[in-house]
């Protein structure tokens, strides 16, 4: 099969963009051509949420990680999404919280869920910091971001420094991503900045914990790099995080509802944590399949329908 892939820059390693670099080499390394210039002569475009203007298949699926949803913004940055919507082939949405946020504003249509993949190999720990801070600390806590309000930064500390003080003293938590909005001095807490991916995946083969307290996230990448390395997660029940995370974490209540309403997501609520205490990880089930072959074979099994 012939497949364009639009709307990927493949110089950047942002959550979609790296996705978006896994699923084209999965495809070719199972056989398939792959094209980034034009879809003129492919079987299908796939297009990463908006289409960058370049020429398209006669199929075209549209790969969506939600909409904007904030009032001022909701008519002025959707118009390319929601064209390219409704008039797309099939829809893919990252998780059920996307597809109910279209439906609830656009309408359904024909497509999919498929959650975020990732090569699920566990690394090697060979970054001397890290280990260093394997053999001081007893707990490590991380979380990962390209940070802004909604991913809660400040919060994620606040419950780790809770944690710290109930059951967990000799701990530290790493703080990846960019532009963080937060930031504390403490010993016990490392900020990184941003990090190369195979780097990344080595933090969290190192950690106990990921903290990702994010409000409305859709299927966060580093989350599905996290899980991949066998790290469970401490998240929320809003968004689509708990979806992957399923059985494999804590998943916390939000203090307030979200019925899909147009709302400033960079004005998340306030979280209520104090009763937490974290359950053996041993006792933890599975969290949702995450492997590039599953995700790989949903998209072709999709493409194939509309062909």
């Amino acid at each position: 099969m012939k497949i364009h892939i639009d709307g990927v820059n493949f110089l950047s390693n942002s959550g979609p963009n790296s996705f978006g670099q896994r699923f084209a080499r999965k495809l070719i390394e199972t056989g398939h051509d792959v094209n980034v210039e034009s879809g003129s002569d492919s079987d299908v475009s796939l297009v990463f949420i908006e289409p960058s203007g370049r020429p398209l298949a006669e199929k075209i699926v549209q790969r969506l990680d939600g909409i904007w949803f904030r009032p001022n913004e909701f008519e002025t940055k959707n118009v390319n999404i929601k064209d390219l919507y409704d008039h797309a082939d099939a829809i893919v949405w990252q998780s059920d919280f996307d597809r109910c946020m279209t439906y609830r504003w656009w309408g359904d249509r024909k497509g999919r869920i498929i959650h975020n993949g990732i090569d699920t190999q566990p690394v090697k720990i060979s970054n001397g910091d890290l280990l260093s801070l394997r053999s001081k600390y007893e707990t490590i806590f991380v979380c990962s971001s390209n940070w802004h309000p909604q991913k809660r930064l400040r919060t994620n500390i606040e419950l780790f420094f809770h944690l710290m003080q109930n059951g967990y003293p000799n701990s530290c938590l790493i703080v990846m991503g960019a532009n963080p909005d937060c930031q504390v001095a403490n010993p016990h807490v490392f900020y990184t900045g941003s990090l190369p991916h195979d780097l990344c995946l080595e933090v969290y083969r190192v950690a106990d914990w990921m903290i990702h307290l994010a409000w409305l996230d859709h299927c966060p990448n580093v989350v599905v790099e996290a899980l991949s390395q066998e790290t469970p997660v401490i998240c929320t029940d809003s968004g689509g995080t708990q979806e992957i995370v399923h059985q494999f974490g804590v998943v916390l209540s939000e203090q307030e509802t979200y019925e899909y309403d147009l709302v400033d997501y960079d004005k998340p609520p306030t979280l209520n944590f104090s009763g937490l205490k974290l359950p053996d990880r041993k006792s933890l089930g599975r969290h949702f399949d995450i492997s590039m072959d599953r995700v790989v074979r949903s998209y072709l099994e999709l493409f194939e329908e509309i062909i």
